[in-house]
């Protein structure tokens, strides 16, 4: 295929990366994203090895690891001292540890990094849907149709507008809980290299993430209809219910938080991540595509892989229509597995089902002292599985 004409809509994490990618591919790529101002804002993210290889691809690697923590192990507690979780990456030999980092030092790099390409950027640009048109697909905003274009990829997050107008969702379902959370100071670095959760039942759980440079980020489960409250009775009355989950090292953190933010999950299913109408279409990437829960801490690398993968795609194939229906076969399995794991893992977790937590409990940390467990345990938390052995192979690298 020669250049084509290209719009990202969104520009979280996916969408910068297709759009550097297919910038430097040589197409007319144009980003356009809601946000009047764009600025380094969210949470701490938990980056697996699979995320870390797209970004080395790109050069960017190395400068989010100097900003970044390493996060080596993963623990669980119960809030009266039973250990239900303590495993490395070490336990895997050669698997690559995470890295806990905040997104907004993540944006900030791929923000940059797009600024130094061809790519136009268009901010405060409210996307209303996409249609047909002669000679491409036209992207609706609440001022005006933007286009024609020969590709729209839609990396407009979970409640996509893009997804909307393809009409391919099977399952967009908001999950009862959530998190609030707080980025926070850590200079004595209390949180370590360590993952760190504190589970009280499968309805609360504090933990505790190494988030970038002298900084980490705190998570409270919670369902989403109770935020509100809790945000409004203020930090003290918080910080005494919370208080009993970070005992010892990990208390005086509590003292740091001075807001507390909402995230709220969904869980998104599609027929079908693509569309194609004559010599145009359009693509869902990330929670666009495949929104799901935070458990296995897979979201990014998932999003990172789609852009990845179409990219790729859109390199090799002698038309869009057959580049599309790649990308979708070579993401399939992937984003099938940890969709099915991450429904699986949120009742366990986060969920008024109590019984549960009673053999989870009992029996998560004898089950984790087998190896070949703990051995499985880092495999699927690197991101790249597509069965229990089975992985994905980032393209170019097969």
């Amino acid at each position: 295929m020669g250049p084509l004409r290209i719009a990202v809509v969104g520009c979280g994490t996916a969408g910068p990366v297709a759009a550097i990618h297919l910038a430097r591919a040589g197409h007319d790529v144009t980003v356009l994203e809601s946000a009047d101002d764009p600025g380094p804002v969210g949470a701490g993210i938990w980056l697996q090895e699979l995320g870390q290889q797209v970004l080395d691809g790109l050069g960017l690697l190395e400068p989010l690891r100097a900003l970044s923590r390493p996060v080596a192990r993963v623990g669980a507690v119960t809030v009266r001292g039973r250990q239900v979780m303590d495993f490395g990456y070490a336990d895997l030999p050669g698997a690559v540890p995470a890295i806990g980092v905040h997104r907004g030092v993540l944006f900030s790099l791929l923000w940059d990094t797009l600024g130094g390409t061809t790519a136009q950027v268009a901010t405060g640009v409210d996307v209303t849907g996409v249609r047909p048109a002669p000679g491409g697909v036209m992207i609706e905003t609440r001022g005006c149709a933007v286009g024609p274009f020969d590709l729209v990829i839609g990396a407009d997050g979970s409640r996509s507008v893009v997804r909307d107008s393809l009409r391919v969702t099977v399952r967009d379902k908001a999950y009862a809980y959530g998190a609030l959370w707080a980025l926070l100071d850590d200079p004595d670095s209390l949180a370590g290299d360590a993952l760190y959760q504190c589970l009280d039942g499968t309805s609360r759980y504090l933990g505790v993430l190494p988030t970038g440079e002298a900084q980490a980020s705190i998570f409270w489960s919670i369902k989403g209809r109770d935020m509100a409250a809790v945000r409004s009775s203020g930090l003290d009355v918080w910080r005494r219910e919370a208080r009993p989950f970070l005992r010892g090292r990990y208390e005086p953190l509590l003292d740091q938080v001075d807001e507390l933010l909402e995230a709220h999950y969904r869980d998104v299913v599609v027929r079908t991540p693509y569309r194609v109408s004559g010599n145009a279409g359009a693509v869902l990437l990330g929670d666009a595509a495949h929104a799901m829960s935070p458990q296995l801490g897979a979201g990014t690398s998932l999003a990172l892989a789609d852009a990845a993968s179409l990219c790729h795609a859109l390199g090799e194939a002698s038309d869009l229509a057959t580049a599309l229906a790649r990308h979708a076969a070579d993401r399939r399995a992937h984003v099938r597995w940890y969709s099915w794991w991450t429904r699986l893992m949120m009742p366990v977790f986060q969920s008024d089902l109590a019984p549960i937590a009673v053999p989870r409990d009992l029996l998560a940390s004898p089950i984790g002292c087998i190896p070949w467990v703990r051995e499985q345990m880092v495999r699927q938390l690197s991101g790249g599985q597509t069965g229990l052995v089975e992985r994905w192979v980032l393209p170019g690298d097969e």
